[in-house]
Formats: C-alpha cells, structure tokens, sequence
C-alpha cells in the first residue's frame, strides 16, 4: 500500500509540476492567467531565465563555430521542436553538393553571429496549464532583438517549442515545416 501511495503522489507531481491554477476560460475549457497573477508565472519566466543563462555561457565562452546546439537543443527544446528540427536537418543532409539548405542563421541567437549575448525583460504574455508565450530582449553584438517563445510542459518540465523573431514576425517552427512541404527531395 506505501508503494502504491508513493507512486501516485510522485505521479501527481510529475503532472501538476507545470500547472498554473489560473481560472478557466469558459470557451475553450483552458486555464488561462490573468496579468494580474504574477505569482503563476514566476515558474516560467525563471525557466527561460535559466534556460538563456545556460545558452549565453555557451556561446559567450565559444569564439568560434561549433556551437553544440544539438546539446542545447535536446536541453531545453520540446519533442515536437526536436522532431521538426530533425526532419529539417535529415532533408538537407540529402541535398546536392554546394547547396546551403535551411539553416542559414541560429535561432538560438537569431542571426549568424554572436558576441556578448544575453536576455533581459523576460515575461509571459500568455499562458496555459501547459503552454506559455514568453517574450524577452534577445542582446546580441550590440543589438537588441525582441524575441517570443512558445513553451510547453513536458514531463513536467517547461521546453521551448518554438523560437519566433518578434520584430519580423518570423515564426521558425512553422517555417520550417513549410520548408519541408514545399522542397520534397525527389526519391
């Protein structure tokens, strides 16, 4: 009987570890926060505040290409990203020769270069029990790039599910399907 009532409360932390307790929103039946409830997104805003630490250290002490970001990517990015991702990558590895493929920039740092990389104002703008808006100001070489992220909970645990340039409204996880859908490689 203890084995069964430590099973089930690991269980129910497992799956409450990303709930907000926010009200229900009577039309779509999901728990919506209101602005006013800071205290229900803390959890969030911390965890992309960690999350962007661990990536800023990663290429503020790496001077050159080679960035892991297979590593950062398997971290803190959801399994749908990771899929999309993957595909995107399969594809362009059977490309001709002398073609550049997909991945032209980092949608890490949203461009080619990096130097003095960090985040600030981080705050979420929308948020589910199990998903999350996130915006924040992206430095990078100077530069200020407002940037949004979708995050999802998963294995009770907040992932980046997709990574979205704000100012052009660029959407990397959506273009890349269409990136795919519209380039088949010929079999």
């Amino acid at each position: 009987m203890k084995i069964l009532t430590i099973t089930t409360i690991a269980a129910l932390a497992v799956c409450c570890a990303c709930t907000t307790g926010g009200s229900s929103d009577s039309t779509s039946g999901n728990q919506q926060v209101a602005p006013s409830t800071p205290l229900d997104t803390a959890a969030v805003v911390q965890r992309v505040e960690e999350i962007y630490a661990g990536v800023c250290d990663t290429y503020n002490s790496t001077s050159s290409f080679g960035i892991p970001n297979e590593r950062l990517d398997s971290l803190y990015c959801s399994s749908d990203w990771l899929t999309t991702l993957s595909a995107v990558i399969e594809h362009d590895k059977q490309l001709p020769e002398g073609l550049m493929g997909y991945l032209e920039a980092d949608y890490w740092i949203m461009g080619q270069d990096w130097q003095n990389l960090s985040v600030s104002d981080v705050s979420v703008t929308a948020m589910t029990d199990s998903t999350a808006t996130v915006e924040l100001q992206l430095h990078n070489c100077g530069d200020v790039k407002p940037v949004r992220l979708e995050m999802t909970c998963e294995y009770g645990e907040w992932k980046i599910d997709n990574f979205i340039d704000a100012k052009l409204n660029y959407d990397w996880k959506a273009d890349m399907k269409q990136y795919l859908a519209e380039n088949p490689l010929e079999e």
